[in-house]
């Protein structure tokens, strides 16, 4: 049954930072749906406080590199409820020769498009020469498509060496095991992960300490093809049905046997307990106990934060430990999550984007304890609060050892501006700078202006192996964006770790170097930003120093291994002792 979306404002239930006093706190004097801070509603506001002026630039390469094709979105006039979500993208070493390639899932015709389209839509892996120039593989997967894909999740789960792909969809999930040779076989009956309904990203992580990556999926909602409604504003018009009229899915966690197969023990493990529509997922050590835990980002409904609490089993804590919800009480429409030690106190924050006419917000991690909302404090809030959030992620994009954060933006109404004229379907990107104590402010010219689109995943890597951290964005039936890094030279260490089983993707691996005398951490996160994976290798900016002092690492089976007076300017291979 068809049902109005009831909106006004947005297409959501509410526009959950309306309140008086949110708008107190925020201190922008905003007030109903006209929530955009002065200025332009796009770019978010620019007074000397909340943008600054900086060396640090990115450039468009994306047609130089070869990546000049749409990434369709399956779309057609019947604009089915899925486009809204669509699609990522993963950075990663395919074929083993020290360059990252790209994988692109890609979301299928379905329903009344497949007759929109003549030729059949295919996911895509490209082949980075080394020398700024990316080449199709056209017989990567041997002719093997999958479904409606959204995200990829990528880990080494057999332990050979070669980085593997799970690639979240519509439909069924695919596995994908990587021959080293830059082509994938199908594994996915073989293994029992071909999951269906509607899955919008995963994560891999070893989550019983077994030497063995698990794998967990982000499930969205219970909507199909054959349920899709269409929805209508208040005023009679097209609007995208909210996510509220469809019911909420549980997330799967299956379990690594060690032998190329999967169980599922979601509910053995504790996290079956609730329905949630899950977007972006993390895997960290939040509480510095040695074990990983999960994050997830969840849409009109609280956050998961599950505690990893040993001997197989979650605790589900975002309530009490203060990520269930945003700066109002209420959950939010959150997409995408950043982790990262922003604030260089040794555990690790989160960020999660979220809807327009709601701030970004910003955890920062209290000591492994519990985590509290600095959105506004720290600067995120004012530039974050007229656009929509998918990708994000701490990046030092200055190399000069501060996590700066990036944003990739994009609306999911394309009907949005007939009825909120505070925000825009296409949408730039943006970075916020870090001054190095924990204050973020825009840098409005550090990004391509005329990069204007319905953003979706961002991947971050050094794809020339410069020492500088490129990004790559998708974007909803447009071309992705390929951003290198133009900064000016500073130094720099990229650390490629594998450990004693032969992992190369040791997810949970923490990376902490003193740097002329001040510590600083880096870890190898599972997941993270949206619906894909970013480069597997630590990286530290060091500015003008040219060694690290100590260089610890602190391996997931609890090792650890000291390196002194680590030089800069080189990509450190590290394997863990035995």
């Amino acid at each position: 049954m068809t049902r109005s979306s009831d909106k006004t404002c947005t297409r959501r239930d509410a526009l959950r930072i309306g309140s008086a006093s949110a708008m107190a706190l925020l201190g922008l004097g905003l007030d109903g749906c006209h929530s955009s801070p002065a200025g332009s509603p796009t770019s978010g506001p620019r007074s000397n406080s909340q943008a600054v002026a900086s060396a640090v630039k990115f450039s468009d390469i994306t047609e130089a590199a070869n990546l000049k094709f749409i990434h369709s979105n399956g779309t057609c006039e019947r604009r089915y409820f899925c486009e809204q979500v669509s699609a990522g993208a993963c950075l990663f070493d395919a074929n083993g020769d020290g360059f990252l390639d790209i994988y692109f899932p890609q979301p299928k015709a379905i329903g009344d498009c497949c007759k929109a389209y003549k030729e059949p839509l295919r996911h895509r892996l490209y082949i980075n020469d080394g020398k700024g120039r990316f080449t199709l593989k056209e017989d990567a997967f041997g002719g093997v498509e999958t479904d409606y894909g959204i995200a990829v999740a990528v880990g080494d789960y057999n332990n050979d060496g070669h980085a593997d792909i799970y690639v979240c969809c519509y439909g069924k999930d695919k596995l994908f095991r990587n021959r080293g040779d830059g082509t994938f076989e199908d594994v996915t009956e073989k293994a029992g992960v071909g999951l269906g309904g509607f899955s919008t990203s995963a994560v891999w992580f070893d989550y019983d300490g077994d030497g063995h990556l698990d794998l967990f999926v982000c499930r969205y909602c219970e909507w199909s093809v054959e349920k899709d409604d269409t929805c209508y504003n208040k005023d009679g018009k097209p609007d995208v049905c909210s996510p509220t009229h469809y019911t909420p899915s549980i997330s799967i966690l299956y379990h690594n046997n060690g032998d190329g197969t999967f169980t599922d023990v979601t509910h053995k493990a504790g996290l079956g307990t609730s329905a949630r529509r899950s977007l972006g997922v993390a895997a960290a050590d939040f509480h510095n106990s040695g074990r990983l835990d999960l994050f997830v980002a969840n849409d009109m409904g609280p956050n998961f934060l599950f505690r990893n609490m040993g001997g197989g089993k979650f605790e589900e804590v975002a309530m009490q430990e203060g990520v269930a919800m945003g700066v109002k009480p209420e959950p939010q429409a959150n997409m995408g999550v950043a982790v990262g030690d922003y604030d260089d106190d040794g555990d690790l924050d989160v960020l999660v984007t979220t809807f327009s006419g709601e701030p970004y917000t910003l955890y920062r991690n209290e000591n492994g304890q519990y985590f509290s909302d600095v959105s506004v404090e720290a600067g995120v809030a004012a530039p974050t609060l007229p656009m929509l959030g998918f990708g994000t992620g701490f990046v030092d994009s200055r190399n000069n050892g501060s996590l700066d954060l990036f944003f990739a933006n994009g609306h999911v109404n394309p009907y949005i501006e007939g009825f909120d004229p505070t925000t825009h379907w296409k949408q730039p990107n943006q970075l916020l700078l870090n001054d190095g104590a924990g204050k973020f402010a825009l840098a409005p010219d550090a990004l391509p202006a005329s990069d204007v689109k319905v953003h979706k995943g961002a991947c971050f890597g050094d794809i020339d192996n410069d020492g500088k951290i490129d990004i790559l964005v998708t974007a909803s039936n447009d071309t992705p964006t390929l951003l290198h890094n133009d900064s000016p030279p500073q130094n720099w260490l990229l650390i490629q770790l594998v450990n004693k089983q032969g992992c190369c993707t040791p997810i949970g691996t923490k990376c902490v170097a003193t740097i002329a005398g001040k510590k600083k951490m880096r870890v190898v996160l599972g997941g993270g930003s949206y619906a894909g994976d970013s480069d597997f290798r630590v990286h530290f900016g060091l500015g003008s120093v040219a060694s690290i002092d100590t260089l610890e690492i602190q391996w997931l089976s609890g090792k650890k291994q000291i390196l002194k007076d680590v030089k800069a300017n080189q990509i450190l291979k590290i394997r863990e002792s035995a």
